[in-house]
């Protein structure tokens, strides 16, 4: 914006941003102490009092070691308070040199810089306020001799472009996000920083048409996808982010603040608290964006990327047979730029430039994932006819996006694309069918988009998006480490074909409307959402025999529940006797269905400790609440008979006041534990959440209880059901036929159970790859393994029940 820019002087101008780094590769150099913060104030207040009087341009002595002495030149100066100074300029007589000083009571910031000789100094006091000055690196606390490519030259001005209107073309790349980065192109009056030594710059408009801006902002704004920060051209929405959460970059060609360079940027400066610029010379859209991802990079803490041998500042790869540069070296000459982490030959530096940008040091941080990273949410590709469509962003190195889809028997057609120009994302796609085998790999290596065909049958198919690698990293390629950003699918798939599942949820009663099928496992609402079904919009539904499904009222399985052994053609004023439940499921469990055995427990047949009254429960479905769990309560009942061994399915309904806390459940105090259930505050004594577990129990009579840890409950039932055929463990010495097993949820996220009619109390268990290799074994005792660690993929259980192996089940993770 063309006015007047004053930078504050309550700016952390050469902050802890920058004294960290420097410091903590410095800290083998001398430093020479020059007094007590309130002394130096008093020198340079006497010093600058004296020159005025004289009438003279004001200097100041800075003694940077024992028998070496600077004398500077003051350009700007302000008195801060009565302990306080804040002056900038250059060093007398020594062309290319700049210093600044800032001294708030004890806090001591400032710099000194000799660009010719490449020789710097740092600033710095301790909590006695006793002043310190040391050299540092240059390359540490500035953005030096980044120049402009080789032959280049900036574009003419455009005399009717926007630019030099009131206002640019507004574009926003993430709007709402955390962190702003705003692409300046119509000039801008910069005074009191420390650029050009402390005097103004009246920076000229880019002179760039709207397509160009355009250009110029993809290119960066791309560069930034995977944090949460909102790349602009617009003041107001700029003007809308605290300064500690905003980088201004200026795109000018008046290079008053590093003449000859590409850009120029102050380390760490991304979070000063004073809007100090970064700056962009170059106006052509990939020149300049190079150079403004590159300025922006270093402010939030990125050094150079250059090579060892040959020796060079900034790897520009030009000699190099590939088609790719680090951001943080020269990207100018190649179609491919990353962040990096110093793979090539020769780096000079190693940092981890993501983890550094996205660290809590700036507060931004990476994007929100907005895919699942496992077949078990992949989300639905939308479809319109013959034709399906989907986007997303790989946000990190390790996030892989799924998709799923439906199809006749036929040709599928897909194109994966990254963005039509100066994309980061190589993208690789690999195809898998309904039970999770891997059919395809699609990846056109020396393109960042690739394209994918396959002839299928009629079924459900599920579609992985990554970022990949391309040739040999050390020489003419890059890893996965930087291929991140803005992907989309397009294509064609026959239509037709059914999702593999044991339910089926409709939009409408008598079993009409949109069908999602869904296989065993637990869904949230996002997770319904992500295969098309929306909120309060299921009205029928069918089950496969053996399986019932458990409708929720609210979301994570909370609220009031109705359990469906059957089909049911309409939910409205359903036959269970439990009111309507058209229009009303936010989330649900497929899971296999009970078996005759069930029991509800009453209050009357509850003891208590620490002297709780059970009160009596007189209607289990409704409001009325069997028992009070304070803090430390136990409510148990005794004498409970689990006739055989096997898989059980514990439930039961309670509700908390506003603070919530923590519950759990156990048999025989603790013997076999379920583990603890964190409950929100509800704010009311009827707001129900209902926490269901599938545990393994050897046949036997138990007493179960449930333990508030913290927090008040009211229980309002309680139901334990047998999950699966019953049959008594054979305990003799004949050969025994295979147990009857089944795994839920299948695909999985985290917790693998293992539903078996045998006991698994002496089990093991192996999982292999979908290359036989084995990747976890161990006890499976507790009929549920802890799948977290393993990959998206396909996987084989492998099982030993007393000796002997099982048939081998295979599950998607």
């Amino acid at each position: 914006m063309k006015n007047k820019y004053l930078y504050g002087l309550g700016a952390l101008l050469l902050g802890g941003g920058l004294s960290s780094p420097a410091n903590a590769q410095n800290q083998a150099r001398p430093s020479y102490t020059v007094g007590s913060s309130q002394e130096l104030v008093r020198q340079l207040e006497s010093q600058v009092a004296t020159a005025q009087s004289r009438r003279a341009a004001p200097t100041v002595t800075l003694r940077v070691s024992g028998n070496q002495t600077l004398v500077g030149k003051v350009n700007h100066r302000e008195a801060l308070d009565a302990s306080g100074e804040y002056v900038v300029g250059e060093i007398q007589n020594v062309p290319g040199s700049s210093f600044l000083l800032r001294i708030e009571g004890n806090v001591v910031q400032g710099n000194i810089i000799l660009r010719q000789t490449r020789q710097a100094y740092q600033y710095s006091a301790d909590e006695r306020g006793t002043v310190r000055v040391q050299p540092i690196d240059i390359d540490k606390l500035l953005c030096v001799d980044y120049n402009q490519p080789v032959g280049y030259r900036n574009p003419a001005p455009q005399t009717d472009n926007t630019a030099s209107k009131v206002s640019v073309i507004s574009l926003q790349s993430f709007p709402g996000a955390r962190g702003c980065i705003m692409l300046d192109f119509d000039g801008q009056y910069v005074s009191g920083t420390p650029w050009n030594n402390g005097n103004p710059i009246n920076a000229a408009p880019a002179g760039m048409t709207d397509a160009a801006i355009q250009e110029f902002w993809e290119l960066v704004s791309e560069d930034f996808r995977p944090f949460n920060m909102n790349v602009t051209t617009d003041e107001a929405v700029f003007n809308s982010y605290p300064k500690t959460m905003r980088m201004r970059c200026i795109v000018t060609p008046t290079n008053t603040a590093a003449p000859g360079a590409g850009g120029v940027a102050y380390l760490t400066s991304f979070n000063w608290n004073d809007d100090t610029p970064c700056w962009v010379f170059m106006t052509s859209p990939k020149a300049g964006g190079e150079a403004a991802s590159h300025e922006v990079g270093h402010t939030l803490g990125l050094s150079h990327d250059g090579r060892l041998n040959p020796k060079e500042e900034y790897y520009d790869a030009r000699t190099s047979a590939g088609n790719w540069a680090p951001i943080m070296g020269a990207g100018y000459y190649k179609p491919v730029t990353h962040w990096s982490r110093g793979e090539y030959a020769s780096a000079s530096q190693t940092q981890d430039d993501l983890a550094i940008m996205a660290s809590a040091t700036y507060n931004v941080g990476y994007r929100n994932d907005d895919h699942s990273n496992s077949i078990s949410g992949a989300t639905a590709l939308a479809r319109n006819g013959t034709s399906v469509s989907g986007s997303g962003i790989i946000e990190r190195t390790s996030d892989q996006d799924y998709f799923t889809f439906t199809c006749g028997t036929g040709t599928v057609n897909l194109n994966l694309n990254t963005v039509g120009r100066h994309g980061d994302l190589d993208i690789v796609g690999r195809l898998f069918d309904g039970s999770g085998a891997q059919i395809g790999t699609f990846d056109t290596q020396g393109s960042l988009s690739t394209t994918l065909s396959a002839n299928l049958t009629a079924g459900t198919y599920y579609l992985q998006i990554d970022g990949t690698s391309y040739g040999n990293p050390v020489t003419e390629g890059y890893s996965d480490y930087g291929s991140l950003g803005t992907f989309s699918i397009s294509g064609t798939a026959p239509a037709g074909g059914t999702v593999a599942g044991v339910a089926t949820m409709y939009k409408d009663c008598n079993y009409t409307g949109t069908a999602v099928n869904l296989p065993a496992g637990d869904y949230n609402l996002a997770a319904l959402q992500s295969r098309g079904i929306l909120n309060d919009d299921i009205s029928s539904l069918t089950v496969n025999s053996g399986y019932q499904v458990v409708v929720y009222e609210n979301d994570n399985f909370g609220g009031a529940a109705l359990t469906l052994t059957a089909s049911n053609s309409c939910l409205v004023n359903n036959p269970l006797g439990t009111g309507n439940w058209n229009d009303k499921a936010t989330s649900l469990r497929v899971q296999p269905a009970a078996s005759s055995f069930s029991v509800t427990l009453q209050a009357e047949a509850a003891s208590v400790n620490n002297g709780m009254t059970a009160e009596a429960c007189t209607d289990a479905g409704g409001g009325q609440n069997m028992g009070y769990v304070d803090a430390g309560d136990y409510l148990v009942w005794n004498g409970i008979n689990f006739p055989t061994t096997g898989q059980y399915l514990i439930e039961y309904r309670v509700a908390s006041g506003g603070s919530g806390g923590t519950i759990s459940s156990d048999l025989n105090a603790g013997t076999i534990q379920f583990g603890n259930t964190p409950i929100p505050g509800t704010g009311g004594w009827q707001n129900w959440t209902t926490v269901s577990r599938t545990v393994t129990v050897n046949a036997g009579t138990y007493n179960f209880g449930i333990y508030a840890q913290s927090g008040g409950w009211n229980v309002n039932w309680v139901r334990i059901s047998r999950v699966g055929s019953a049959r008594a463990a054979n305990q003799g010495s004949v050969a025994q036929a295979a147990a009857v097993l089944d795994l839920y949820p299948n695909p999985v996220t985290d917790q693998l159970q293992i539903h078996s009619d045998r006991s698994l109390a002496s089990s093991e268990y192996q999982i292999l790859d979908a290359w036989g290799k084995v990747v976890a074994q161990g006890s499976a005792a507790t009929g549920r393994l802890n799948v977290s660690g393993l990959q998206p993929g396909s996987y084989t259980l492998r099982l030993v029940i007393d000796g002997q192996v099982q048939p081998a089940k295979r599950f998607l993770k």
